[in-house]
């Protein structure tokens, strides 16, 4: 690394999760103590402040502050969803050189995979010292080449108690309103999801059926699933990943996206929306449908012991990678194959993962209903911390 070039910045992007700010402040932690002559900066809104030249001296910032960002959140550095274009790297770089950075943290999923792998790239065309990490995030699970990811662990737990307390109050109402519809996050994979399983001990328990977009929703067979659990137990809980699809695409009469963003993500209407009110139609009942949205990823009081202790290891992998001048790399999570559960860290070239997504295996989901297999309960159910609680029906 050039002399010149010794200083740090660390940004945020896309979505957050309950404990990203645990990374931030991991990070920033083991860089003050491995970079003690280097100042650290706080790039604010993800790529956009690289550009813009918005960015925050966090160096000096007392661990007061620092033990409530922990517990604070969203982004404590604010987030973008940009993507850089060739257009951007002049400005980008520009602010690299006037802050005299040399490292160069990316705290994020996959479209920030993406993001690490551009900058890099452009830094070595440009001939700029640039040492660039990937520190992973994402609720969604997609992240290739680890075994899981942080903030998975924190919405994966807030969606199980939600789907079993969500049961609850439709068995307790009975005939007045007897089944919900809960759609969740997930992008591309049926993770999130799945996780609302995690909480099922009998047939009875919720959910009755998953939906999730590595299989398409037959909705005839979808109102039979439904239908079933409704005569058996009073009641039926059915689980919808954002994304779901029909054999023939898109679920529902609007096949347009309401909205793509610039890495070309589609943003279509509700199909857990669209099935409540076909489910209602069908069995001529009232139907629930909930949408917990960013509370799934906001809730603080929610997060797993799992995840939040493995949120501060990426961070600090990720500065002790700089440190021994790894670059191009990102952190991953490796479980050991032996119980108990236990996990380490790794490093895998950038380039193996942007663009790329971790779908949920066969193995891991029964035929038809979708519902969690053993295999997948034994991968997640250490991810979401303390067990789960034990409801009560007379």
């Amino acid at each position: 690394m050039n002399s010149q070039h010794q200083n740090i910045a660390v940004l945020q992007s896309g979505g957050c999760t309950p404990v990203i700010n645990e990374s931030l402040w991991a990070v920033v932690s083991a860089s003050r103590t491995n970079f003690p002559t280097s100042d650290v900066y706080g790039v604010l809104r993800g790529v956009e402040g690289l550009i813009s030249g918005n960015v925050s001296r966090l160096t000096n910032v007392s661990e007061e502050s620092w033990q409530r960002v922990r517990h604070t959140p969203g982004s404590a550095l604010g987030s973008t969803r940009k993507k850089l274009s060739d257009a951007d790297m002049d400005q980008l770089f520009a602010t690299i050189e006037m802050l005299k950075v040399g490292y160069l943290f990316l705290i994020g999923g996959n479209d920030t995979a993406d993001t690490t792998e551009k900058i890099s790239r452009a830094g070595k065309i440009s001939g700029i010292p640039l040492n660039v990490i990937h520190i992973p995030k994402t609720i969604d699970n997609d992240l290739v080449e680890t075994d899981h990811s942080p903030g998975y662990g924190s919405a994966a737990r807030f969606i199980a108690l939600a789907t079993m307390g969500s049961g609850q109050d439709a068995l307790s109402m009975g005939n007045a309103s007897p089944i919900t519809v809960i759609e969740v996050m997930g992008r591309d994979a049926g993770w999130l999801a799945m996780a609302s399983g995690l909480g099922k001990r009998s047939d009875q328990d919720p959910p009755h059926f998953i939906g999730i977009p590595e299989v398409p929703i037959d909705q005839a067979s979808f109102i039979d699933v439904m239908s079933y659990a409704y005569r058996q137990f009073g009641y039926a809980v059915a689980v919808i990943s954002e994304n779901c699809r029909g054999p023939k695409g898109v679920l529902g009469p609007n096949v347009e996206p309401l909205l793509v963003d610039e890495f070309g993500h589609g943003y279509y209407e509700s199909p857990a929306k669209y099935l409540s009110k076909l489910l209602s139609e069908s069995l001529n009942i009232r139907v629930r449908y909930e949408y917990p949205g960013t509370i799934q990823r906001t809730f603080i009081e929610n997060i797993s012991t799992t995840d939040r202790n493995e949120a501060q290891m990426v961070g600090i992998s990720a500065s002790k990678a700089a440190l021994e001048g790894r670059t191009d790399c990102m952190v991953t999570l490796l479980r050991d194959p032996e119980a108990p559960y236990r996990c380490k860290t790794g490093l895998v070239s950038v380039d193996l993962v942007a663009n790329r997504v971790a779908t949920v295996p066969v193995q891991y989901r029964i035929p038809d209903t979708n519902l969690p297999t053993k295999s997948f309960n034994k991968y997640a159910a250490p991810l979401i911390g303390d067990s789960l609680p034990d409801f009560f029906r007379f």
